[in-house]
């Protein structure tokens, strides 16, 4: 079940992300040729891109998770050779308890801006519902750390490899 709910989550937020990247890509393209063919330009194309990087860069995160290929600083290894099980679902265990915190945060930021309406500059439309994708990434890696943590053998091995 747990392996199952780990390929899903890995799935659906590597089409998104790949989603949005391409609209990022699109937005940007059109912006271009707009501006040096036309010489005219899409308002509000650069803003939404950077919307659409900031929605694939959180994604990345949680992909980054479910593959194992956070950077690390790999020159420590020799210290916890004799006690590397143990040493990696303990980084689990706080990384999970690190991401559920830093979930609750990111949940309290995107609450304060929905009450207060806070809107995009130039497009002014309302801009939490595009936030919400901060707590997710956050509670995501999470859930897979804490996994992890109690299913060390779902884990891919380091560097990403699937």
């Amino acid at each position: 079940m747990l392996n199952g709910l780990i390929t899903w989550l890995r799935r659906i937020e590597a089409i998104v992300a790949t989603a949005a990247y391409a609209v990022v890509a699109g937005l940007l393209m059109v912006d271009v040729i707009g501006r040096e063919v036309f010489q005219t330009s899409f308002l509000g194309a650069q803003q939404l891109a950077v919307y659409g990087a900031i929605i694939a860069g959180f994604l990345g995160l949680t992909l980054a998770t479910s593959d194992n290929a956070h950077l690390r600083p790999a020159f420590m290894d020799f210290l916890f050779r004799r006690h590397e099980q143990a040493a990696t679902r303990i980084g689990d265990l706080v990384s999970g308890l690190f991401f559920l915190g830093a979930a609750y945060i990111a949940w309290t930021f995107v609450d304060v801006s929905m009450e207060a309406q806070d809107r995009a500059p130039v497009l002014y439309f309302v801009v939490w519902p595009l936030q919400l994708i901060i707590p997710y990434a956050f509670a995501s890696c999470s859930v897979k750390h804490l996994t992890y943590c109690i299913r060390p053998d779902l884990k891919s091995p380091p560097g990403g490899a699937h």
